[in-house]
């Protein structure tokens, strides 16, 4: 129970740290200052710090969820219901951890894992990237899937922005900063797909990936080893499933793995 708690309490301080990026505070302090976040920030368009949205630290129970998917950053919808700086700490950890379902706040955040909350108590039509990823999810695992549970999500760009406005900017300081202890904290995560490019090359870049690999084992110094995977971008207009993009014996490594097979797999 002890090592439990500690857990809990580390992996919210890093949640904590990421929703409250002391670079998002130097920015909006700071509108004039050269800074690599700097463009990301200021398109939210907003002066005073409260009002920020937070930039999203991961989304689901990433400490537990055998599956992580790792994208470029959020989008942002000023219709949402999502919390802003002023929101208090413990009610931070409650939303990004229990997005998907359960809390303390016993709102349906994210519903049916792709229908976002709005400000006016209704839920938005399938927004398509999440759609996207509990299909993927349901590919993986070969059943239906409990979004937050069996999978969870995350960026290599905190900050929301619309169409990844100052990703290309901010991707090599957020990625250094954030990007290694995320993944090291899905401690429970055996397959981590990695999609679009942007994340593809922090991954890369991050932890020495080859570029020519389909499948990747990584080892991490926390939890178990790691096979990352690759795909496009749920919004690209190409083939983008696993059965697709990937042969079936490779799909099939990644199945057994969370079967809970060999964890040593030869890939």
């Amino acid at each position: 129970m002890g090592n439990e708690n500690t857990e809990i309490v580390e992996r919210d301080k890093l949640l904590n740290e990421i929703a409250r990026c002391p670079h998002v505070k130097f920015c909006i302090e700071n509108p004039s200052a050269d800074h690599q976040c700097s463009v990301v920030v200021s398109s939210q368009e907003v002066t005073e710090l409260d009002e920020y949205q937070l930039p999203e630290p991961w989304n689901g129970h990433i400490d537990t969820a055998p599956i992580l998917f790792i994208s470029s950053n959020p989008s942002i919808n000023s219709d949402e219901d999502y919390p802003c700086w002023s929101l208090a700490d413990d009610d931070i950890n409650d939303f990004y951890n229990n997005r998907f379902g359960g809390g303390n706040s016993n709102k349906e955040w994210i519903k049916d894992g792709k229908k976002t909350l709005l400000k006016d108590g209704t839920h938005s039509g399938s927004v398509k990237f999440l759609s996207s990823i509990r299909g993927l999810a349901i590919e993986l695992l070969q059943r239906d899937v409990n979004p937050g549970i069996d999978y969870a999500l995350t960026e290599v760009v905190h900050c929301k922005s619309i169409n990844e406005i100052g990703i290309k900017q901010a991707k090599t300081l957020c990625a250094e900063t954030y990007l290694r202890r995320v993944v090291e904290m899905a401690t429970s995560a055996s397959v981590i797909v990695i999609l679009g490019v942007v994340a593809k090359e922090a991954m890369q870049n991050e932890f020495k990936i080859p570029g020519d690999v389909s499948i990747f084992s990584l080892d991490t110094t926390i939890g178990k080893n790691k096979f990352v995977t690759f795909l496009p971008h749920p919004n690209a207009r190409m083939l983008r499933t696993f059965a697709k993009c990937l042969k079936s014996e490779e799909l099939e490594k990644l199945r057994t793995v969370l079967r809970g097979g060999v964890s040593n797999l030869h890939l």
